[in-house]
């Protein structure tokens, strides 16, 4: 099966699968898969349609990347958290060296939060804009769960692309409604941002409901592209047939290998929504 979507980025040359592999399931932070363990799962992906791929500097998910980074018309997006130029730099140079590629398709600034944040990371988002005249990156991006840094982001020439969290509960959404984020989302589209969303299952506290999930991502019509964690070929298969708009295995399927693991944030208020 090859039914899946293409098409631009944005304002940018990089031409996406409408589906894209989140990376952060297959390393050390939730199912710390082997590359080659997780070889059969990104080279199904690949069979199937999806030509991008998702990680970040903090994911160590580079090493399983690297067996598609290689291959024509493979899109790889990272990210990282520093905010000089100098910390920039490494992440930058430790993304080429562990892809093995001279060229990074999207690369960007690590959970920003607001004008104030992009503020503080000029220096790093300055680094990217400068590797970006010197061909080694396409494209520069955010990424964020805030409505407001989607806002501010909009309007800024130096970013290309826009990676926001937005799901059908609204789940991890901080600073508004999903109409809130929706509303951003399309301020971010009228100008010409590139845009591919997050979480779409809600960091997995949508996973009894995959397929509402799925499809509300696929019809949000503000996105070029939607991020989802995949770790196992079911569930590899379960998303891309939802995306192609087909019908997808049963949904006990995608279920049946889920195991929850929480990540604490520093910003968190203990409310018990993800519990």
């Amino acid at each position: 099966m090859n039914s899946l979507r293409y098409t631009y980025l944005g304002q940018t040359c990089i031409r996406v699968s409408e589906l894209c592999f989140g990376s952060l399931a297959l390393g050390p932070a939730h199912y710390n898969m082997s590359p080659g363990d997780a070889a059969t799962v990104i080279d199904y992906a690949w069979d199937m349609g999806v030509n991008f791929f998702d990680t970040a500097d903090f994911y160590d998910t580079y090493p399983h990347l690297k067996r598609v980074a290689s291959r024509e018309g493979s899109v790889i997006a990272s990210r990282s958290f520093a905010y000089d130029r100098e910390g920039m730099r490494r992440s930058l140079d430790r993304a080429r060296r562990e892809l093995a590629r001279d060229t990074l398709d999207v690369f960007g600034l690590h959970e920003q939060e607001s004008a104030l944040t992009l503020k503080g990371h000029r220096e790093a988002l300055e680094y990217l804009v400068r590797e970006k005249e010197r061909d080694t990156v396409k494209a520069v991006a955010v990424s964020t769960h805030t409505v407001e840094c989607v806002r501010a982001a909009a309007t800024m020439s130096e970013v290309d692309v826009i990676f926001a969290l937005c799901n059908v509960e609204g789940l991890g959404i901080r600073g508004g409604s999903r109409a809130d984020m929706e509303k951003a989302l399309e301020l971010a589209w009228a100008c010409g941002k590139g845009i591919y969303l997050m979480k779409a299952l809600g960091g997995g506290h949508l996973y009894l409901q995959p397929r509402r999930a799925l499809e509300y991502a696929r019809d949000f019509p503000h996105k070029h592209s939607v991020a989802v964690g995949l770790h196992t070929v079911h569930e590899v298969e379960f998303a891309a047939r939802i995306f192609a708009h087909e019908e997808p295995p049963d949904e006990k399927v995608s279920r049946g290998s889920h195991r929850r693991r929480l990540i604490i944030e520093d910003w968190c208020e203990r409310c018990g929504r993800c519990v």
